[in-house]
């Protein structure tokens, strides 16, 4: 059910290395973690390739090589940071909001990014096809089904042609989203192939995961053109973290060039509180400086909506509704008019 050529990926920080020695390149891991570890090393070759191994606080290995800072994890972290459990009415689906729902088919992904949200996916993969399936087929208010998990970029084009035509046979689905970061660090995936088996006469969503300029490679960019001829639509959303991108000249360099190929970025979201991810959160107060510091920098329309995706499965909130109540302390109004509160975290 995966399409995945293993020779074009590094499993453990022993092959990293040795493909690292390979091309000259002799690189220090003392910092990474015991392989051990639940949540390991997972990086395709073309991203090890785009590191800068010569400087140790490269921002794209921060994000893919495993660091002992992993180990720290704050009494605030979550193994369910977002409250998908919550949601997760039958195995497969998670129903949040009232016209669309998550149809997560797979805990597996391109990378393991070093910040996942869902990192207790890889436990185990509970969903179950049929049931999924018979629930979006039941529940009519569902205009639209987002396909996640994991990444629904690592199905097999069989697989997913499965999962479009059964959609397309549903009146009541009018969009079919995909969440991905496959582009950005696995281009090598789109083929004219992998699109035949995704195209619809509905309407058809890509959201690129993409968290740094220098991610936009002239693979990346022809794989997003080749997504654009077959007629669907882009956006994109990104992480704002500590040391990878929490400046207003790379996100705005980000968001300007996402948008001159023709990726509308969708969000910017405030890190979440995952086990093992403090060495990447920011303050809410840097986050609003940055967000404001945007505007007016690169045009309105290159700019994202700031959201926090809120603890307890509440849903994504704007950052700039969020009033300060205390020193750490933040409130808003859901979209279901509940209060929520949320503890800033962020140093």
């Amino acid at each position: 059910m995966i399409s995945m050529d293993k020779q074009d990926f590094v499993f453990s920080s022993m092959q990293l290395a040795e493909y690292l020695h390979s091309k000259g390149i002799h690189a220090h891991f003392s910092d990474v973690k015991n392989e051990q570890q639940p949540f390991y090393l997972l990086i395709p070759k073309y991203y090890i390739d785009l590191i800068n191994w010569d400087d140790p606080e490269d921002p794209l290995k921060k994000m893919v090589v495993p660091n002992n800072l992993e180990d720290n994890v704050y009494d605030y972290e979550l193994k369910d940071p977002i409250g998908d459990h919550t949601h997760e009415l039958v195995p497969g689906i998670i129903h949040r909001y009232p016209d669309r729902c998550l149809l997560m088919l797979t805990n597996i992904c391109a990378v393991h990014c070093r910040f996942c949200f869902r990192k207790n996916l890889l436990d185990s993969n509970n969903a179950h096809f049929e049931d999924a399936m018979n629930y979006i087929e039941g529940h009519t208010a569902l205009r639209e089904v987002i396909l996640s998990g994991g990444d629904p970029f690592m199905l097999t084009d069989y697989f997913l042609k499965k999962i479009i035509s059964l959609l397309e046979k549903l009146e009541h689905v009018k969009i079919i989203r995909f969440h991905t970061r496959t582009p950005a660090v696995y281009p090598k995936r789109v083929t004219q192939e992998f699109l035949a088996s995704i195209r619809s006469d509905k309407q058809v969503i890509v959201v690129l995961h993409i968290n740094h300029p220098r991610e936009i490679t002239t693979e990346f960019v022809n794989a997003v053109q080749r997504m654009k001829q077959a007629g669907i639509m882009l956006l994109s959303q990104t992480v704002l973290m500590k040391n990878i991108n929490n400046s207003t000249a790379t996100l705005g360099t980000l968001f300007s060039e996402l948008t001159e190929i023709g990726v509308k970025p969708y969000y910017l979201h405030h890190l979440d509180p995952a086990a093992g991810t403090h060495h990447f959160r920011i303050s809410v107060e840097e986050g609003k400086n940055i967000y404001q510091s945007l505007r007016g920098t690169i045009s309105g329309h290159c700019i994202p909506e700031y959201v926090i995706d809120t603890p307890g499965g509440h849903g994504k909130i704007p950052v700039m509704w969020f009033e300060r109540i205390s020193e750490k302390e933040y409130q808003a109004v859901n979209f279901e008019g509940k209060i929520i509160q949320y503890t800033d975290n962020g140093e």
